[in-house]
């Protein structure tokens, strides 16, 4: 059976993400960091009782913030494909603690790179990213055009420079 891991579960991209994949035969493991609240509503749906054997999905904590973590899940699943959906994406917080912001959005992806190419090494990554950080004009052809606003979308920009130089 293909496997899949999705960062960013239980985000809109994540969920969506997760149910095509579903319905496709694979089997999907999200990374669901933890918080005070479950926030697991848009994938409620699909999420059986983990201790079924025929369960398609399976959630486990972790936190782009912690390549331990990463590390671990990447190695443990070996996965034949790895959606980064995840980001710390509130604007109103991305102003309020930018570094946090960097370090989950952009150093994640990072972090995310670096265990699979030590864990899993055939693992296809994709990661998201965002239109905000073309500012408001039209995607340029060159990084050094981007014009971003807030620091969320600026976070996004050493993942897109990563992806293009691998």
């Amino acid at each position: 059976m293909n496997t899949a891991c999705i960062t960013g579960i239980t985000g809109q991209t994540g969920s969506y993400l997760c149910d095509l994949l579903l319905s496709k035969g694979y089997k999907v493991y999200g990374l669901k960091r933890r918080s005070s609240s479950l926030n697991t509503e848009r994938i409620d749906h699909v999420y059986v009782d983990p201790h079924i054997d025929s369960n398609k999905l399976e959630m486990v904590y972790g936190d782009l913030a912690d390549y331990s973590s990463l590390a671990s899940w990447i190695g443990d699943i070996k996965p034949d494909l790895f959606f980064n959906m995840g980001a710390q994406s509130h604007v109103r917080v991305s102003f309020d603690i930018p570094e946090y912001t960097m370090d989950v959005t952009g150093t994640g992806v990072m972090r995310v790179l670096e265990a699979i190419r030590k864990n899993s090494p055939k693992t296809k990554f994709l990661t998201a990213s965002s239109s905000e950080m073309f500012g408001s004009q039209p995607p340029p052809q060159a990084p050094a055009c981007l014009r971003r606003r807030a620091p969320g979308p600026r976070c996004r920009l050493p993942a897109r420079c990563e992806r293009r130089s691998r």
